[in-house]
């Protein structure tokens, strides 16, 4: 059986007339109208810090499986 013939008539009533105000965000996006350049979850008004920002969690990202292999490398007792 589905889980929707499961559901009373009463509740899909009440699911149908909830309007999108009523559905809670995830809270990513501000509640303003999504315009042009506005859709991102952050700002970045101020571009330098938002480019040292990104090239720092870019190389952070990027070195972890270098990290990992080095560590697997000294534990197991191999050369690095």
């Amino acid at each position: 059986m589905s889980p929707l013939a499961r559901t009373s008539p009463a509740s899909l009533r009440v699911a149908l007339r909830r309007t999108p105000k009523q559905v809670r965000g995830f809270g990513l996006h501000p509640l303003k109208e999504h315009t042009a350049h506005h859709n991102m979850p952050f700002t970045y008004d101020n571009r330098r810090k938002f480019a040292i920002r990104y090239a720092g969690a870019a190389a952070t990202f990027f070195s972890i499986p270098f990290i990992a292999v080095i560590y697997q490398l000294r534990k197991s007792g191999g050369a690095a």
